[in-house]
């Protein structure tokens, strides 16, 4: 069963929740951000891989509904509602995204190492130090020794004075940027969830555990996988503890059987997994994307390794050809062909909003367009606040939010659309476009510090939250909370978590030092802000062109997929699969990403499973876009070719309309669901033609149309 299948069919009255389940939320959140970062510098467990969902935030809402099971027998009244599971599990999935290793758990360490490894050779005294704005830095070395030494207490006084003022001024940032967030998904959430019905799979897998009517415990199916996995987690469990006893490998390492063979070591990820919580959300994405996505991503490792054969690059990360360049490309043109086609709806949010007549309804939204657009206001001029006293310029950091909120945007469609295990978009945040447009020599040395100290949060969007606000309305209207009250509890749990972030790093991280960290390469994130900066002020360069042409090759190269997805129908290769190909997590993920698009296409290959749809398979109307239903298409346009039979007893014309549907997939929903009827929009992802090319309700009516023709042929 689908959520939206659910939410046509079965609405929910809207109301608030218990304020114990914010307590519970807010509660929670210190603990889980501890949790989070101990389980990082000790052992090195990514909580935030996949990204996706997360998997402790999971394991919390299912300890509820257990909880709850023990209340509906004992104390009924205590029971929590749909609603108040959803409202944890949701600010505890805000809470590790923020928590994410990538993301502000990188901070402490960034704001206060470039004063730590400060020395003659790299003369960061004299280059980089002046630079960064004092408020937001802590340069005391006598404070900050204990963080990479460790052996200490972050519990002295000053020691705490030091930390709080920046940990504050960083928390309002990020709290501006929340604000943002969700002021921009409640302008959006209208078109894209009620008119274009998008599928948020994610969203799915919450639901379905909160909601005892979907009946997920009583699947065997789902006990059955639970077995498989946590059989296998045992055993390397036990290999762990006993290495006599054998593990099972799901992750290993090409790179050393690559060294000394170019240029085939010139791939840049060399460790892959094969995990089954990554295939398992593999396994909610289109079989036509899971597909393009193993396939543009040897596609892009092909072009690294000829590159590297002819000796046309020098860096196989930053130089040619540019791989995170052509995915920034293909995020623009995905994001700017929704905009487009969403123009008239952005027309009628700017008529209500100066006030014009428009028959927009906003009664039901979290906040009324007028005030997202004034909530935006206002985050907009914090952040020119926070960053002019920095030393950056208004329209810099206009330019600077505008291409992070345009990001997190197109992440954020394609969250609620595609789910793809992971949206990393490495390299190509504003710290890294700006300077590629306008050049690092027209910016001053106090914007480009001020800049290069907020990488931690842009670096990439695996732990963003921004696509999560989207998908929290979602939720809030399948568990009937009231979506202005939701809005508001996503801003407020920011501050929340974002000092938590810095009492927990502070706390672990005190007491066994920085150097201790389990993984590898995590110190080496929090120095990329001096190096970055270093780089930057030592070799100031203009705009770079060759970059700038890679970023176009990838928007053409998006654009003419899309195109040909849009004229051939049982075309392969999904357009949106480009861009996000080429992350770094896409490549250690690609055996996990290959095994759930072959069990995916082999499970929809068999009748039963194929007829079954979305009680059998995750992501259930997702099955319009696999390829045996495309084929079929195929056949039956073939069929309906010979009989060319018409809809009201003829047999003319309907060929010449069944090849001309093809063009007909390009208009909007709204056009499709009032031509389709009530119960084809209730039963279909009808989503409208940026689809980045999915299925639309066209489609549809061209396959039921052809099962007509051959029923008329066959009689």
């Amino acid at each position: 069963m689908t959520m939206t299948g659910t939410s046509a069919s079965r609405p929910v009255a809207r109301g608030g929740i218990r304020l114990r389940a914010v307590l519970v939320g807010l509660a929670a959140t210190p603990l889980n951000a501890y949790w989070i970062t101990y389980t990082y510098w000790r052992f090195g467990y990514l909580v935030d891989r996949p990204s996706l969902i997360y998997y402790n935030c999971v394991v919390y809402l299912v300890g509820l509904v257990g909880v709850n099971s023990l209340l509906r027998r004992w104390r009924p009244r205590w029971v929590f509602s749909v609603g108040e599971l959803l409202t944890i599990y949701l600010l505890l999935s805000l809470a590790t995204a923020w928590c994410g290793v990538d993301f502000l758990s990188d901070l402490p360490e960034g704001i206060s190492n470039p004063f730590w490894f400060a020395s003659p050779s790299n003369q960061w005294d004299e280059v980089v130090l002046p630079y960064l704005p004092g408020w937001l830095t802590v340069s005391d070395r006598d404070v900050i020794g204990g963080l990479f030494e460790g052996y200490s207490t972050v519990y002295r006084t000053r020691v705490l004075l030091a930390w709080l003022g920046p940990a504050l001024w960083w928390s309002a940032m990020v709290t501006a940027l929340m604000l943002a967030f969700v002021c921009l998904s409640s302008l959006l959430r209208r078109r894209w969830s009620d008119e274009d019905r998008l599928l948020f799979p994610a969203a799915t897998v919450p639901l379905q555990i909160a909601d005892r009517r979907y009946g997920l415990f009583r699947s065997k199916v789902m006990w059955t996988g639970i077995l498989l996995a946590a059989g296998m987690g045992a055993v390397n469990t036990i290999h762990g503890l006993r290495p006599a006893v054998p593990g099972i490998p799901f992750y290993f390492d090409v790179g050393p059987y690559l060294q000394g063979m170019p240029p085939w070591n010139a791939i840049r990820q060399t460790g892959m997994e094969l995990r089954p919580l990554a295939v398992a959300v593999c396994y909610l994405m289109p079989l036509d994307l899971l597909f393009s996505l193993w396939f543009f991503n040897l596609t892009f490792k092909a072009q690294i390794i000829t590159a590297s054969h002819f000796a046309w690059t020098t860096n196989i990360y930053t130089g040619f050809p540019y791989v995170d360049n052509q995915g920034l490309g293909g995020f623009i043109a995905l994001l700017a062909s929704v905009l487009w086609l969403d123009r008239q709806y952005l027309g009628r949010v700017v008529r209500k909003v100066v006030g014009l007549r428009t028959t927009l309804d906003e009664s039901g939204e979290a906040f009324s367009y007028r005030g997202a657009v004034l909530g935006l206001a206002v985050a907009l001029g914090f952040l020119i606040y926070f960053f002019s006293r920095g030393g950056m310029k208004p329209p810099l950091t206009l330019f600077w939010a505008a291409h992070l909120l345009l990001l997190g945007l197109a992440a954020t469609r394609i969250r609620a659309q595609l789910a793809p295990p992971t949206l990393e978009l490495w390299w190509i945040g504003p710290n890294h476009f700006l300077p590629m447009v306008i050049g690092s020599q027209s910016m001053s040395r106090e914007a480009q510090g001020m800049m290069w100290l907020t990488y931690p949060v842009t670096r990439e969007f695996n732990s963003n939250p921004q696509p999560w606000t989207l998908e929290a309305f979602r939720l809030a209207d399948a568990g009937g909370v009231d979506r202005r009250r939701m809005a508001w509890l996503m801003v407020a749990i920011t501050p929340v978590a974002a000092m938590s972030v810095f009492w927990a790093t502070l706390h672990v991280v005190y007491r066994v030092g920085v150097h201790s960290n389990a993984d590898p390469g995590g110190s080496d994130h929090a120095l990329d802000v001096p190096q970055l900066l270093a780089n930057a002020l030592n070799n100031p360069a203009g705009p770079d062109q060759a970059a700038l042409w890679a970023v176009g090759a990838g928007l053409v190269s998006t654009v003419a997929l899309m195109a040909l997805k849009m004229r051939f129908v049982g075309w392969p290769l999904h357009p949106a699969a480009l861009p996000i190909a080429c992350a770094w997590v896409t490549d250690e993920y690609l055996p996990s990403i290959f095994t759930a698009d072959q069990g995916r296409y082999h499970a929809l290959r068999r009748p039963a499973t194929a007829s079954a749809g979305a009680d059998v398979l995750p992501g259930g109307d997702h099955r319009l876009n696999d390829r045996r239903v495309l084929t079929h298409h195929h056949r039956v346009d073939r069929r309906c070719a010979a009989v060319r039979c018409d809809s009201r007893g003829g047999r003319k014309g309907r060929h010449a309309r069944l090849r001309s549907g093809q063009a007909r997939e390009l208009r909007p929903f709204s056009r499709a669901s009032e031509a389709s009827g009530p119960a084809l929009r209730r039963g279909t992802a009808a989503i409208h033609p940026t689809a980045w090319c999915a299925p639309s309700a066209s489609l549809v009516r061209q396959i039921t149309a052809g099962l007509q023709c051959e029923a008329a042929a066959s009689t």
